[in-house]
């Protein structure tokens, strides 16, 4: 496989996977980006259909219900891997066996174990494994990351997360409510991309976890997530509900400097910093970076004009801090990272 293309060079894609977070994906097919979508896999072909008819610049892709015969057949560049995540350690495993380069939707991996065979492959194969958490590429989140660090307001000393959404309700029926799919419930989708902010923005592991999840009749997974952990000058509380009814995404960031916080909620997104010494509150608006898209960067790493905003060490530590979650929850303990 070709996994050699360099910049400049029209960069040849497949997707793995066709369903609903694959026309995310393809919305974020620009022109300017330089690239070309070759080939499309899925079990199922009126997923691919479907893709197609929501995503037309896709129309031209070749049609595979087996990953394997694109990756064999198929001159690829790169692969979006876009299955249940059970699936997702074989498929990057064997994609960077052939010198793909790989972007993963979220969780990178189920657990710990499968992470640790992904960041070896990863490692001995010089491929760019890329996981798509779409805020780490987002204008507002990393702007409360530069504020909330030594350029700004200083290291966090406390951090409050609380993501809510109707996961139960688009969740219902799918292979996301399967937990020999899914490997998880809420805490294990949606919730990977509060851990993987909550790490990101405390700057790596805690030394310790303390978890209790619950769930409610009708559902084989957890719903529901409290969680507390703690590094060296730094604690986090964390909440998930995965059964409410509506979404809402709350941040608040505490430094020794003041505060910064996120909001989204009713359709509206804002941040807003509080400076200790001055008390005063602001609302920034030129100083928030553009924003990029999962796609955007993973294209830009095999180039090598920039890192992957979540690489396969990112996945890894998300998988090493969820294993300890559910570890913690089954003991009623608190359960040592480091």
């Amino acid at each position: 496989m070709s996994g050699q293309s360099i910049a400049g060079e029209k960069l040849r894609l497949g997707f793995i996977g066709c369903g609903g977070i694959a026309q995310y994906h393809a919305k974020a097919l620009t022109g300017d980006l330089g690239v070309d979508v070759a080939a499309l896999s899925d079990p199922s072909r009126e997923a691919i259909a479907r893709l197609k008819n929501a995503a037309p610049i896709l129309r031209d892709a070749k049609e595979y219900t087996d990953y394997s015969s694109m990756i064999e057949k198929e001159e690829l560049d790169g692969v979006l891997i876009l299955s249940p995540h059970v699936y997702h350690r074989e498929q990057i495993v064997e994609a960077l066996r052939r010198g793909i380069h790989v972007l993963v939707e979220k969780p990178m991996v189920v657990n710990a174990d499968e992470a640790r065979d992904v960041l070896r492959m990863a490692e001995s194969s010089r491929r760019v494994v890329a996981v798509a958490y779409q805020r780490r590429t987002d204008g507002l989140f990393n702007y409360v990351k530069r504020v909330a660090g030594p350029v700004g307001l200083g290291a966090p000393v406390f951090i409050e997360y609380q993501l809510s959404q109707d996961w139960t309700l688009f969740s219902k029926g799918t292979w996301r409510a399967d937990p020999r799919l899914a490997g998880g419930g809420f805490l294990m989708d949606s919730g990977s991309h509060v851990v993987d902010m909550m790490l990101w923005f405390a700057g790596g592991l805690p030394r310790e976890v303390y978890a209790a999840l619950s769930s409610k009749e009708g559902w084989g997974a957890e719903l529901f997530a409290s969680i507390t952990a703690r590094w060296d000058g730094c604690t986090l509380c964390m909440s998930l509900n995965g059964d409410a009814p509506l979404w809402s995404e709350r941040l608040r960031i505490y430094c020794e400097g003041g505060l910064v916080a996120y909001l989204e909620e009713l359709g509206s997104r804002s941040v807003w910093v509080l400076e200790r010494e001055a008390q005063s509150l602001r609302r920034p608006v030129k100083e928030v970076p553009p924003s990029s898209s999962p796609l955007a960067n993973f294209v830009r790493a095999v180039r090598g004009l920039e890192k992957p905003a979540a690489s396969a060490e990112d996945g890894f530590r998300v998988a090493l801090f969820k294993d300890a979650c559910y570890r913690s929850a089954k003991l009623g303990a608190p359960v040592r990272l480091s």
